[in-house]
């Protein structure tokens, strides 16, 4: 389970989850033990926190720690891990585009197929 911080500086409000919890410019929310979530920005999509648990996404032998978060977009993604109590925090701005760090363990953008065709 992970601290999941968002920070709104984005005009309208966002849902998590499907409920309405962050109001427009200035608001802010702090949900905790997060598992799988999901993060709806008006006009922008959608943003996913899937839940690894222990499991790793191979490919990245050099990040150690046990748990894991893969964060999706439609045009980017993000692999998390941490030991303990990990902590994301999301801030969007006036324009939608959301920047995300962590204080506690290891964050790197990644690259993975949307869609794969046999």
């Amino acid at each position: 389970m992970y601290t999941l911080n968002i920070k709104n500086n984005y005009p309208w409000a966002f849902t998590v989850n499907g409920n309405k919890i962050i109001n427009d410019q200035g608001d802010s929310a702090c949900l905790k033990n997060q598992g799988n979530s999901y993060v709806t920005i008006p006009e922008i999509g959608e943003m996913a926190f899937i839940d690894l648990g222990d499991k790793k996404i191979a490919g990245y032998p050099f990040i150690k720690e046990t748990w894991g978060v893969l964060v999706r977009t439609s045009t980017v993604e993000a692999y998390y891990r941490y030991e303990g109590g990990g902590e994301l925090t999301a801030v969007i701005d006036q324009y939608g585009t959301c920047t995300l760090s962590t204080s506690n363990g290891t964050l790197i953008s990644i690259a993975m197929p949307e869609l794969i065709i046999k």
